[in-house]
């Protein structure tokens, strides 16, 4: 069966690439080596999410503990809408950037604490 989504990490685990849909399946498929990243701010790339569930929303949950806020980049609106009504946007910083240009405040456009 071809993978209905996924993550792919670089940066010692802090850059995630999230891609198609991120539910239960690939929470559990990645969830040991998500939990071993390093420590430090991470970046969540999602401009190619198609889909979030609960498990996948404590994915990105995970990301908050180890380090200062994540940033979200390119979060479709339906995550963005998950998010709000979960009252979890405050755990990150959406963005609209690309994620290898430098972030700083005139790309920020969460409002979750800056971490």
């Amino acid at each position: 069966m071809a993978a209905h989504g996924g993550i792919n990490l670089s940066d010692d685990g802090l850059r995630w690439e999230m891609w198609g849909e991120i539910d239960v399946a690939v929470a559990h498929e990645v969830y040991a080596t998500l939990e071993a990243a390093g420590e430090g701010r991470k970046t969540l790339d999602m401009r190619r999410v198609t889909f979030i569930d609960s498990s996948g929303v404590r994915l990105v949950v995970l990301a908050c503990e180890n380090g200062p806020h994540p940033r979200v980049v390119g979060a479709p609106q339906l995550v963005r809408d998950i998010f709000e009504m979960m009252s979890f946007d405050m755990l990150v910083d959406f963005v609209d950037a690309d994620p290898t240009e430098p972030l700083d405040d005139a790309t920020r456009t969460g409002t979750g604490p800056r971490g």
